[in-house]
């Protein structure tokens, strides 16, 4: 397996997920030329970077800022240690929000009323760090929460032989606050936050600015705001930070020819992009963005066309 047989394994999820979907689009556009591309579903969860590094995977995708932290060795990958063997291919568009949404039988406006009235609340999502900065910007926590009798529920359930869902809590509606990644697709990634639009009122919150401001510098994404109507209760175009960025990404032991050929390739295919169950598109303005250092070979294919100066 790999560049000199054809036979490549991309680091993904599972079918019809954001990362298994870029997967697919690169093994379409590899096809033709005699490629071979596996998408292995369980490089998901943020694990794809260190197979990458360890030379388990020829390449693979995620979310471009998860690739920056685990490239720098910055919050969940202060453990591990920097990979500075990491090298971006090509960055595709994907629109895609923080969202913060409370049931309206709860009858909170605000986040700063669940620190006033102690409210046990029942969070679907709300895990990890992202997250956890926007509890604290209200004086909240985790283990705040839970001491007043509340409790954090996954959004997404996985069965012990496989099988992955949504968290019964959604479609019974025992929840009070949902905080999640949210875009405009029905993916395992997002699918609590569609059925909890449709099956109960939500009152999406908007993210104070500071607090965007802050959460842009400490994390990545940048400022920007939910879509009106991008799900049922998005009553107006509601402020939250943005995380638009997909990065396609290898080694930086990548044969050069092959990195130019995949750039190349992913250029002259891009329709590819378009033809999925998520919005995504490839913008010659930014798919050589360098938000970690871009793969010589891609860069070169990038400068001859003009996308790089």
């Amino acid at each position: 397996m790999g560049f000199a047989d054809k036979q490549l394994v991309f680091g993904g999820a599972p079918p019809g997920s954001p990362w298994g979907t870029l997967g697919d689009i690169t093994a379409k556009a590899l096809a033709p030329l005699g490629y071979q591309v596996r998408v292995e579903p369980e490089a998901s969860r943020g694990r794809c970077m260190g197979l990458v590094t360890a030379g388990q995977l020829e390449l693979g995708a995620t979310q471009s800022i998860t690739v920056r932290w685990a490239y720098e060795g910055i919050h969940g990958y202060a453990s591990v240690g920097p990979q500075p063997r990491l090298r971006a291919l090509a960055t595709i568009m994907h629109p895609a929000w923080l969202g913060v949404a409370v049931r309206w039988e709860s009858g909170i406006t605000d986040l700063s009323q669940v620190l006033e009235r102690q409210m046990p609340l029942r969070v679907l999502g709300g895990a990890g760090e992202i997250y956890g900065a926007i509890l604290a910007h209200y004086g909240l926590s985790r283990e705040l929460i839970e001491s007043w009798g509340g409790r954090f529920i996954p959004t997404v359930y996985r069965a012990i032989d496989g099988p992955i869902s949504t968290s019964p809590f959604v479609r019974s509606g025992d929840f009070d606050l949902i905080m999640d990644n949210l875009y405009a697709a029905y993916t395992i990634e997002c699918a609590s936050f569609q059925e909890a639009a449709v099956l109960h009122n939500l009152r999406f919150l908007p993210l104070p600015d500071d607090l965007i401001q802050k959460m842009c510098k400490e994390f990545g994404g940048e400022p920007g705001f939910i879509p009106f109507r991008l799900l049922r209760g998005v009553h107006a175009p509601t402020a939250s930070v943005s995380r638009p960025l997909q990065l396609i990404f290898a080694r930086d032991d990548m044969p050069e020819d092959f990195a130019y050929l995949l750039a190349k390739t992913l250029d002259e295919n891009h329709n590819l992009f378009r033809e999925t169950l998520l919005p995504y598109s490839y913008d010659p303005k930014t798919v050589g963005r360098e938000d970690i250092p871009l793969h010589p070979g891609a860069a070169r294919y990038y400068r001859e066309v003009g996308y790089l100066h």
